[in-house]
């Protein structure tokens, strides 16, 4: 396992550059993909997280919004200091397309745009699951072997590629509602398909939960002791994936952030569960204590943050100056 360094705000100071005095810069898929890995995006959302902790980024809420076909659009943003703030715009679900997006990255001092990064939404698949890997690598028990994924979709593929990059995953299976969907993933992704829930869940030692489902999949008679779990797939009021007994019986409950979570994650369903949550950012700091012993089960529940897109931006930003 991949150990995970504490700095935190410092890291997102750039380079000094005269932003105003570029034009805007359109900056390529290929381009991005060549500045950005599974594991300098899970570090830059480690520090991410770290610095919100700190009080030293800004972080406004979310613009979501859900249309009548089921499509769906997230805006997110923040500032970690340095020279440039970004904010993504993310859309899924559209029934004549995938996933898609792009960032805007402006001149911190001027407010002056700098970039766009035409990314069609692979940032904030890398960092979606980048975050499921920092709770993971705080949280889970390092000698981890055993992965299940519920949930076939193509974010699913990027929770698999960054777990492996910290843990020597043995074992991965993967459930969906789909049949075909799951054979599918799990021969693209070198899993085992399984036909429930509870044959992809029985005895792994993290669970990542990456839906769109409103109703509970996964209960807390299902989980093994000492499981770590990711709720990742509730991020709109309505969405859900643990049943409630799971959120209240867990030995620790921690969130991406406390009151996003309460609003839109699975804490808007166990709202009586807000008080004993803690931030990932606390987790991360030392605020806040980590596992403290093997059998202890420990959820996550990310609904992803601005942070992570403006951590993604500097990261590409930074990349391509060098």
């Amino acid at each position: 396992m991949v150990p995970e360094s504490s700095t935190a705000a410092s890291r997102f100071s750039t380079n000094r550059v005269a932003w105003h005095t570029r034009e805007m810069q359109l900056v390529a898929l290929d381009d991005i993909q060549s500045v950005v890995s599974v594991t300098n995006a899970r570090q830059a959302v480690h520090d991410a997280f770290c610095a919100l902790a700190a009080g030293s980024a800004v972080a406004p809420p979310e613009l979501a919004m859900k249309l009548a076909h089921g499509g769906e659009l997230h805006i997110k943003g923040a500032y970690l200091g340095g020279e440039v703030l970004a904010f993504k715009a993310a859309s899924g679900q559209f029934p004549d397309g995938g996933n898609s997006g792009f960032t805007s990255v402006l001149d911190a001092a001027t407010g002056a745009p700098v970039a766009i990064l035409d990314d069609h939404g692979w940032l904030t698949e890398m960092r979606t699951a980048a975050a499921s890997a920092v709770t993971a690598v705080a949280l889970a028990r390092p000698e981890s072997s055993r992965l299940a994924i519920l949930g076939g979709g193509y974010q699913a593929a990027f929770q698999v590629e960054a777990m492996r990059d910290v843990f020597e995953l043995e074992d991965v299976r993967v459930w969906s509602r789909s049949e075909a969907t799951r054979q599918a993933f799990a021969q693209a992704n070198g899993a085992k398909a399984a036909a429930t829930v509870q044959a992809a869940v029985v005895n792994a030692d993290i669970v990542i939960c990456c839906t769109p489902s409103r109703e509970p999949l996964l209960r807390h008679a299902m989980i093994a002791p000492g499981t770590h779990v990711v709720a990742m797939g509730a991020d709109m009021v309505g969405k859900r994936e643990l049943a409630a007994d799971l959120t209240e019986q867990c030995d620790m409950l921690v969130c991406d952030d406390k009151a996003v979570t309460a609003h839109v994650g699975e804490l808007q369903h166990c709202p009586h569960q807000v008080g004993r949550a803690v931030n990932l950012g606390d987790v991360l700091t030392g605020s806040a204590p980590r596992r403290t012993a093997s059998e202890q089960i420990t959820v996550a529940d990310l609904c992803g943050l601005g942070i992570q897109d403006a951590a993604m931006a500097q990261l590409v930003m930074t990349g391509l100056q060098h």
